[in-house]
């Protein structure tokens, strides 16, 4: 998958990683190594602590990221966090990503909340995350990037591959005047559509 999001433009040679959750650790992309040319015995295998139990390699600088991503929600078995253009322009402007004219939109995540800003890399950047995470499978970081979350890795890429092209519609028809709402009878409808599903 590190290999398909870097063809598709979701990470570049510098950005993103990928964990998922293996027994009492996990399994993460390493540092420094562009996800397109990423081998199976490049990833680095670690304790719910971060520290690294297999693997010559250094974890991802954002392993605290995903350490607390599985410490929020124990239902979570991969997180990935990347910078994909569009949604990553929502959390640079410090918006989030809500509306009331794109039905995918409302009935797959309701809204994509705004992370309060923390330095990447250090335990600042998961301050207000669990503030969000609890009830949301897809966040953005602001002025960062954006995490998904998910049952497993597949789970996790659909959200976040899905995010990103609403995020893409979402600019597009800024650029063409605004949204045209749907009625709120409507929007209510698609909102209890979101919850059964």
């Amino acid at each position: 998958l590190s290999k398909l999001m870097y063809d598709k433009g979701m990470v570049n040679a510098f950005e993103g990683n990928l964990s998922v959750r293996i027994g009492d650790g996990l399994l993460i992309t390493p540092s420094q190594i562009c996800k397109g040319f990423l081998k199976e015995d490049m990833l680095v295998e670690t304790d719910m602590q971060g520290k690294a139990t297999k693997g010559n390699r250094n974890p991802s600088s954002e392993i605290l990221l995903h350490l607390e991503a599985y410490s929020i929600r124990k239902d979570i078995g991969a997180v990935i966090h990347a910078h994909t253009p569009y949604a990553t322009a929502f959390a640079v402007a410090n918006k989030p990503i809500a509306t009331k004219a794109y039905p995918e939109m409302i009935v797959l995540f309701g809204e994509i909340p705004l992370v309060k800003y923390g330095t990447p890399s250090t335990p600042d950047i998961c301050n207000d995350l669990k503030n969000h995470l609890f009830d949301h499978d897809v966040v953005l970081l602001a002025n960062h990037g954006i995490v998904a979350v998910g049952k497993d890795l597949y789970e996790a890429f659909f959200k976040l591959e899905s995010a990103e092209s609403i995020a893409k519609v979402l600019l597009m028809s800024h650029l063409l005047g605004g949204e045209h709402e749907l009625p709120t009878s409507e929007v209510s409808k698609l909102h209890e559509m979101g919850k059964k599903k």
